[in-house]
């Protein structure tokens, strides 16, 4: 006698509902031989399912003992297992179990994923082909199980049942959702296969027409086998031997390769998210914002420190700034004394006491509006020395510059920016020559400045009109001073203070080494100091303290009304306030990309309970639980690397449009773009493991019953 295929030695199996113990099969054994046809009868609640599910492993038995070909399944591991469900054993459910939009020849073709044997996708799909022919379905390999009849579709589970050609085939319920002639039809498509191939074949059915197909009929109640017949049939035409020949032994763990393993795992992933097009689109566009949004924040970030690093290096490396007003210990000016406390005669005193000053100029500015014609525009209107323009290293780009004689009789000359220029006189126009009024007074544009472009801040350094210091002083920004031959006292008549007019006699005029006109020495708001070179800075820095606190009266101990920074200081204050400003921009970006990873889990967690039943299938046809964890892994991965590729090219692309648009400047980071797509990688690993895990811990059996 042959040796059986399937055998069940006293086996029980208990389900738990609660403190409830509902008892499915008792003390249930069991012989069916290679080849055979068994029809399994009882009604509903008998235990003819849960008995066909301990025979495909898809369910362990609470007791006794179950042996496949001699092997007992209760020594196997899950690997073991699934590889048993794909490779030896085929199910055809009683509701087909297709998956939705996906192709006849797709879903046939879905258990040589799992294969071990890691066919490429064509043969994969020419096998499918070939099996849909053999069961009659010649052109309707592309249509989805919508738009088959439930005939065709059973046809189909049945080809997919039989493409990793099994040696038992499970049919549960085959024909319970079937008329009557498409039922027979199916049948003998069964009993074909069990006489024509040797397939063995058990077909679960309460209809006694069905089980007159089967050679052997197995009738249960209440969990128990109550008759066994057997029924005069042909023999199989192969014989046990053959039927173990029909089918590969199951090749040993950690067979598969690391290669094909990967490529059937993206396949997988893939096709779900090409069936749900929409909705993977609207989960990868939170992944998208955050990636695109943390791109350009950091261009801008970078865009703003570049364009610091370019105007100090602009400068010079020899160059100081004296500013008005006192310093914080993060280099803040603020508190006490924050308004002008800079004056013309300080700068004076510094150009005259201080040996390691080359050259200073220095400035007054102030907001004011500018009109040529019909044209008028709102600037700053900067009151300068002419060494101011050399000191700075800020060329002329047509005309000429101010000159000693432009400051000596404060002349009504001006010169313009680049974007004041256009502003008032258009791109054709040539601005030399023509007078336009300054704050209401009539002055000669004499030259106009070379580009210099904005601040790492997005100020326009070209939105300006500079004028000699003197003519913005006496005549725009500042108080008309008294003519030479007078000054302005004051003197106290019965406690009031009147102002008194004296002749130059009576206070002689000081020394005048710099010709400068005699006039109110009035407040400045910078003062530029150039040394001999970058190691005269330290000496120049230690200098000008000594001197204004000297002047300003500083006593020792107190903060100074002034500030004296070297382009380092500068650039490293300009960097840090930068610095941290991409920081912020970059965290609320970052932001993002989290909302969208959050996103990512909803949407898995939501597809993991529409697809149970899917997952349930899966895992009958050969899936081991890793496999649906990286299938949903991978699918969270593709997502959100979608999304961030997506979102690489939308950052460079915003950022670009913040310099056309808003004349920022902004540079691209290799470092944000690769930190932006590994962060996209990691936030739907981070996010899709917890969905993707449960997922894969979901019993085939209790996925397969899922409503």
């Amino acid at each position: 006698m042959a040796e059986p295929v399937i055998e069940l030695r006293s086996v029980s199996r208990v389900y738990r509902a609660g403190e409830t113990e509902v008892p499915a099969l008792t003390d249930v054994s069991l012989r069916i031989r290679h080849g055979e046809f068994v029809a399994i009868m009882g009604s509903s609640g008998s235990g003819k399912s849960t008995l066909m599910n301990v025979c495909g492993c898809l369910d362990r038995p609470t007791g006794g003992s179950y042996l496949l070909e001699g092997i007992d399944v209760a020594d196997l591991s899950e690997p073991a297992l699934a590889r048993i469900r794909g490779e030896r054993i085929g199910f055809v459910f009683q509701s087909f179990n297709l998956l939705p939009r996906t192709s006849a020849l797709e879903n046939v073709a879905l258990p040589l994923f799992y294969d071990s044997a890691q066919t490429s996708r064509a043969e994969r799909l020419e096998r499918a082909r070939q099996a849909l022919a053999d069961l009659g379905l010649q052109g309707r390999e592309d249509n989805t199980p919508s738009q088959l009849s439930g005939g065709q579709q059973q046809r189909v589970a049945i080809a997919r049942a039989l493409i990793n050609r099994p040696g038992i085939l499970l049919a549960d319920e085959p024909t319970g959702n079937l008329d009557t002639r498409t039922s027979h039809e199916i049948m003998q498509t069964l009993r074909t296969l069990n006489r024509d191939q040797g397939v063995t074949v058990i077909v679960v059915t309460h209809e006694q027409d069905i089980a007159a197909y089967a050679a052997r009929v197995i009738t249960m109640r209440d969990g128990r086998i109550v008759s066994d017949e057997e029924r005069p049939a042909a023999a199989p035409a192969g014989s046990a031997a053959a039927a173990l020949s029909a089918h590969r032994a199951a090749p040993p763990a950690g067979m598969d390769t690391s290669i094909g393993f990967l490529g059937m795992t993206l396949g997988t992933a893939a096709q779900a998210i090409r069936r749900n097009k929409l909705r993977s689109m609207l989960t990868a566009l939170g992944v998208f914002i955050g990636v695109a949004a943390l791109i350009a924040m950091v261009a801008v970030g970078r865009g703003a420190n570049e364009a610091v690093a370019q105007q100090i290096a602009s400068l010079g490396t020899n160059m100081l700034v004296v500013l008005p007003g006192a310093a914080t210990a993060t280099g803040v000016r603020a508190g006490f004394g924050s308004a002008s406390t800079l004056t013309e005669a300080d700068a004076l005193a510094l150009r005259r006491e201080s040996p390691a000053i080359v050259d200073l100029g220095y400035m007054i500015r102030q907001l004011s509006q500018v009109q040529y014609g019909g044209n008028n525009w709102t600037t700053v209107i900067a009151g300068v020395t002419p060494s101011y323009l050399s000191v700075t290293r800020w060329n002329v780009a047509a005309g000429r510059t101010l000159s000693r004689a432009d400051e000596d009789r404060a002349a009504d000359v001006a010169l313009l920016g680049q974007t004041v220029a256009r502003q008032l006189f258009g791109d054709t126009q040539s601005p030399i020559g023509a007078r336009i009024l300054v704050k209401g007074r009539s002055m000669e544009v004499v030259g106009i400045l070379a580009a210099k472009g904005q601040t790492g801040f997005g100020q326009d350094q070209d939105d300006i009109v500079v004028i000699p210091f003197s003519t913005a002083q006496m005549k725009v920004l500042g108080v008309a001073a008294p003519t030479q031959a007078q000054s302005v006292a004051t003197t106290t008549i019965s406690n009031a203070t009147v102002p008194v007019t004296t002749t130059a006699a009576a206070f002689p005029a000081p020394p005048n080494p710099y010709n400068i006109p005699p006039r109110l020495s009035g407040y400045v708001n910078m003062i530029f100091v150039q040394t001999a070179g970058k190691s005269a800075i330290p000496a120049a820095m230690r200098q000008i303290t000594d001197i204004l606190s000297r002047r300003h009266r500083i006593r020792e101990g107190t903060l100074p009304d002034f500030n004296v920074r070297d382009m380092s200081q500068i650039a490293a204050a300009a960097e840090s306030s930068s610095r941290i400003m991409a920081l912020l921009l970059a965290v609320v970006a970052s932001i993002s990309l989290l909302v969208g990873g959050i996103g990512i889990m909803n949407t898995l967690l939501v597809s993991v309970t529409e697809r149970t039943r899917e997952i349930g299938l899966r895992m009958a046809i050969g899936a081991r639980r890793l496999h649906v964890l990286l299938q949903f892994l991978v699918e969270a991965v593709l997502l959100s690397v979608a999304g961030g590729v997506a979102g690489i090219g939308g950052g460079a692309l915003v950022s670009t449009l913040i310099s056309v648009v808003a004349h920022w400047p902004t540079r691209l980071s290799a470092a944000a773009i690769g930190g932006g797509f590994l962060f996209s990688a990691a936030v739907g690993t981070f996010f899709g493991f917890y969905p993707a895990r449960k997922a894969a811990r979901l019993n085939p059996i209790e996925a397969l019953r899922y409503e």
